[in-house]
């Protein structure tokens, strides 16, 4: 046989095994619903869940011992499930909403501050330090920014009357980040009102997250377009190398260095990326309820955990998981 030929063989044949190899389990994955989840949040220290599940409200999850702390509801109306849900960053409260109200809770004492009505529709929520400030997508078009503390509200209405789909907001409250149907993703500031940056999008803006220190800011639409922006210029830092099936991105979080970012999609995919390049380092696959039947399973929140070692993901299947990072 020809050297040359058999060296090449072996060398397709080997990027064949390669390419066929199932990506790494989880180290650990802990089950939170048992028929499946609507949302879930993270808290910034990995240790916590809060997640919101078809058939029970929503529970807020010690990852450490795996051990459910609390589950709050907001009523017995099952038209009133709760749809949105996230955590303060600094882990003191939560936040649960369902279609028309929200409720702010202490993840201390699980005590529940009290409940409020939104003036519509409501698609997306975020929480600041020690729960002080909110904010609130609605699908009428409108983000309202509300401080608990004195009953203040401003409304922002630079989406052009189409719902905002996904929101965020900086640890403080000060900066408010929108996405909506209109194409577009804004930073502003909630004491303003006033933009400080507008990005433009060829789709929907599906999902968007602030790193914790403000300096970069991610947004993504529903065609492959998931940019990387630096928020003290405007620029774009990158752009992410998706494939087709993952075009559609459901959660994403940075990292505390900035240098990687990590987001999940509607197609069990997990991914480990470069903030400067774009470039997929590393991809892994959720666990689903039913492991011989083929199910797919949302990404609804992933974290780091704060040395950077570890990622944390919930999914629509019910399953927290637990993830090496090592490159």
């Amino acid at each position: 046989m020809d050297s040359k030929f058999f060296t090449t063989f072996i060398f397709s044949a080997l990027i064949f095994i390669q390419g066929c190899q199932e990506p790494e389990p989880s180290l650990e994955n802990w089950p939170h619903a048992a028929i499946g989840l609507l949302d879930a949040a993270i808290s910034k220290d990995g240790k916590h869940a809060l997640v919101s599940s078809v058939n029970f409200g929503a529970a807020y999850w010690d990852l450490e011992n795996n051990q459910m702390k609390y589950q709050w509801t907001h009523d017995d109306n099952p038209e009133n499930s709760i749809t949105n849900v996230n955590l303060s960053p600094d882990g003191s409260r939560a936040i649960t909403a369902d279609k028309n109200t929200f409720i702010i809770w202490n993840t201390n004492s699980g005590f529940a501050y009290g409940y409020w009505e939104a003036p519509a529709d409501i698609r997306s929520v975020a929480i600041s330090n020690k729960g002080r400030y909110v904010l609130l997508g609605l699908g009428d078009g409108r983000a309202i920014h509300i401080d608990m503390n004195t009953g203040r509200r401003l409304e922002f209405t630079g989406h052009r009357a189409e719902a905002v789909a996904r929101v965020d907001m900086s640890p403080n409250g000060t900066w408010a980040f929108t996405g909506g149907n209109d194409y577009r993703a804004v930073l502003w500031n909630s004491k303003t009102g006033k933009p400080q940056h507008l990005f433009e999008h060829t789709t929907r803006v599906t999902h968007l997250k602030l790193s914790t220190d403000g300096q970069y800011g991610f947004t993504s639409g529903t065609k492959g377009n998931a940019f990387i922006w630096d928020l003290q210029s405007g620029a774009q830092v990158s752009k992410l190398e998706l494939k087709e099936r993952e075009y559609v991105i459901s959660s994403a979080n940075f990292s505390s260095d900035n240098q990687y970012l990590v987001t999940g999609s509607p197609g069990r995919e997990l991914s480990l990326w470069s903030v400067k390049t774009g470039q997929r380092l590393k991809q892994w696959k959720v666990k689903t309820r039913q492991q011989y039947k083929p199910s797919g399973a949302i990404v609804y929140a992933v974290s780091f955990t704060p040395d950077g070692k570890y990622i944390i993901s919930e999914s629509s299947s019910g399953f927290g998981e637990k993830w090496a990072v090592a490159l």
